[in-house]
């Protein structure tokens, strides 16, 4: 017959010596190396081209980032002032029509200094070079398209639409009497 109080030291020495006998977990996996990733997603695109062809691209198409910066600013700060100025119970159309001003002018520039960027290195390629970014934008122009096509009639297809056939309106819900 075991006594209980030494059933309970052996509890307690069983328990004590639990945390060492206890399973270790795993280590965690190594850390994997991931693949480098080219500075822009759309470098595929410039396969064609020459590496210099590229890096100009490249170049070019990274652009001067602290100007982005202030003009997505300025269009994010047109924008909230055109949903303050809808929200407001009597509509401000000057208002609206300045704050619209506003944000298409700073994308404008934004565009604009794109644009002179790209000029100026097209200008520096060599014409093969420009030929190979003609086709190579054309064939990601055609990818891009099949793309979305696939995915909108692949949408279309699930929820029933065939052709050319809009989406059903939701109904408007009632609105509360004021």
């Amino acid at each position: 017959m075991i006594r209980v109080p030494a059933l309970v030291a052996a509890m307690i020495s069983f328990a004590a010596a639990l945390p060492a006998t206890a399973q270790i977990a795993p280590p965690p996996p190594p850390v994997m190396a991931r693949p480098p990733v080219p500075p822009m997603h759309g470098m595929r695109a410039f396969g064609s081209m020459s590496e210099a062809g590229r890096q100009a691209m490249m170049a070019s198409m990274q652009g001067n980032h602290a100007a982005d910066r202030a003009d997505h600013d300025r269009v994010r700060v047109a924008r909230d002032r055109m949903l303050s100025v809808l929200d407001a119970e009597r509509l401000d159309t000057v208002a609206l029509r300045r704050a619209m001003d506003d944000e298409r002018d700073a994308a404008n520039a934004m565009k604009s200094r794109r644009q002179a960027a790209l000029a100026t290195t097209f200008a520096t390629l060599s014409t093969a070079d420009r030929k190979a970014f003609v086709t190579d934008a054309r064939s990601l122009r055609d990818r891009v398209e099949r793309r979305v096509d696939k995915r909108m009639h692949k949408g279309m297809r699930h929820r029933g639409m065939h052709g050319d056939m809009a989406a059903p309106v939701p109904p408007v819900p009632p609105q509360p009497p004021s």
